[in-house]
């Protein structure tokens, strides 16, 4: 189906872009990092918006409700990406991101309550075993034990790790209801200008913080512009693929084949280390593996 491959490619990308904002953690703030993601995609954003409105796609009119979501949903990313940024530098990283992977789940249960975003039992169980998946291979990783989890759950940084998981679920939600709000039926053209409306705002807002509070920020990117361009670059690819996929079926279901980023990061780790892989984390990829293809023979 059309948003299974469309969702895997965009956590291809996602997991570059992951990979290579690595590389400024010594030289830039969270801040400055998170803006690059927006400010050095946004030029990548308008390419792509041109492209389809040469072709000769129809274009919308901008509406209240569509500009409200699309607000709410920047608010909503911004701040999710500034609490998985924040958990950097906890000692307990590992287990404080892996309460943020509950983000599958988060969107399934705010969907259903609040959006609209009904599941059908074969979906629910796909994203039931995914998630399991995912935790397998964190457990595997040897960096978590199931104790730890539990003990962790009074921490500080589990719940900023759940809080990451539920804003990163209201944006992927409210940027499906801002291209629904634009009414029209190709996907790729509402997709586009609701990223390029919501590029331009989080550019604008995180902007503004930088400009008052971390203006050397600015300075520092351009010993950085080669990594920081193709940040920009594989961000909005990221995001073509995410927000594409938002408008063809159910939130949830496009976060649980976007799971398989995870599977790209061990792939890419093993083959730079040369490591093998361990008997769990094969267990754990099979099940990610798995619950894409009942999303693929269900839906």
């Amino acid at each position: 189906m059309t948003w299974i491959i469309i969702s895997i490619l965009a956590a291809f990308a996602q997991t570059v872009r992951t990979s290579l904002q690595k590389q400024l953690k010594s030289s830039l703030s969270n801040a400055g990092i998170t803006w690059v993601r927006f400010g050095f995609g946004l030029p990548f954003a308008v390419i792509y918006f041109l492209v389809l409105k040469y072709l000769g796609l129809e274009m919308p009119d901008i509406n209240q409700p569509f500009i409200i979501n699309s607000f709410l949903a920047s608010i909503c990313q911004i701040i999710g990406t500034f609490l998985l940024v924040s958990l950097f530098s906890y000692k307990n990283f590992a287990v404080s991101t892996l309460y943020a992977k509950t983000e599958v789940i988060q969107t399934a249960i705010i969907g259903i309550i609040f959006f609209g975003e009904y599941l059908s039992l074969f979906g629910i169980l796909a994203i039931m075993l995914g998630v399991f998946g995912i935790f397998i291979i964190s457990l595997a990783e040897g960096k978590i034990s199931f104790k730890m989890l539990l003990k962790s759950l009074s921490h500080k940084t589990a719940i900023i790790g759940i809080l990451s998981g539920t804003f990163f679920s209201l944006s992927a939600l409210f940027i499906k209801n801002s291209s629904y709000h634009l009414g029209l039926e190709t996907p790729f053209i509402s997709s586009s200008i609701t990223l390029l409306t919501m590029t331009i705002m989080q550019t604008i807002i995180l902007g503004i913080y930088l400009l008052s509070k971390e203006r050397d920020q600015f300075t520092k990117m351009h010993k950085n512009l080669k990594v920081i361009s193709l940040i920009g670059l594989t961000s909005i690819i990221g995001s073509i693929g995410w927000f594409t996929a938002f408008t063809l079926t159910n939130v949830a279901y496009v976060k649980t084949v976007g799971q398989i980023e995870l599977l790209f990061s061990i792939l890419i780790t093993h083959k730079i280390f040369k490591e093998k892989f361990n008997r769990m984390e094969i267990i754990g990829g099979l099940l990610v593996i798995f619950s894409i293809l009942m999303l693929v023979i269900t839906i």
